[in-house]
């Protein structure tokens, strides 16, 4: 075996290198378009949708969709239309994959791309989980895309000048959510922007 690797050292290097930058751009390639591939635990998922007050049939979007425990949580636990995007394609292939494999594909997809070039206009619920400065990134598009009445849920980091709905003091779950239009500072903010 060892003669094996020394006589194909190139070989080796190339694919300890391969392995190496793979493994790279799996991890730093989220990050830089918005936030760390970290998962949100699955009863913080289902909290998140109860709260954004989901209903069969609405468009959930989720910005930022890992493997697609969001999308497929409301699809599977609300009856909804769930979308999300992913920047990385192997999260975007698993999420697709465990989609077919529970045979939700009529209503979830996760899409392979830029989640500040998606469409937002017919959603009914958007939910993300990504850092205060991503969030403030998505702020000015949120707020020309998505209709009045539309609701954003943030797990963890809030939308800075924007007021969530009925917060609950008592609520220490890091679920914030917000609608579209109901507030002074979502229209003060459009203005700034």
């Amino acid at each position: 075996m060892d003669n094996w690797i020394l006589s194909n050292w190139p070989l080796v290097t190339q694919i300890v290198l391969g392995i190496f930058l793979f493994t790279c751009a799996w991890i730093y390639l989220p990050l830089a378009w918005g936030a760390p591939w970290v998962p949100a635990p699955l009863r913080t998922v289902r909290k998140m949708l109860q709260r954004a007050g989901v209903q069969p049939g609405q468009k959930v979007v989720d910005l930022g969709a890992g493997e697609g425990r969001i999308v497929i949580a409301a699809a599977l636990w609300f009856k909804a239309q769930a979308v999300g995007v992913e920047i990385d394609p192997v999260r975007c292939t698993i999420a697709n994959t465990l989609i077919r494999l529970l045979g939700l594909r009529d209503r979830a997809h996760v899409h392979c791309g830029n989640l500040f070039e998606l469409d937002l206009a017919d959603a009914d619920v958007v939910t993300l989980y990504l850092w205060p400065s991503t969030n403030q990134r998505l702020r000015s598009r949120l707020l020309k895309q998505l209709r009045p009445g539309a609701r954003v849920v943030s797990f963890k980091f809030p939308f800075y000048g924007w007021t969530p709905i009925n917060p609950d003091d008592r609520d220490r779950s890091g679920i914030l959510v917000y609608e579209i239009g109901k507030s002074e500072p979502d229209i003060l903010a459009a203005l700034e922007e």
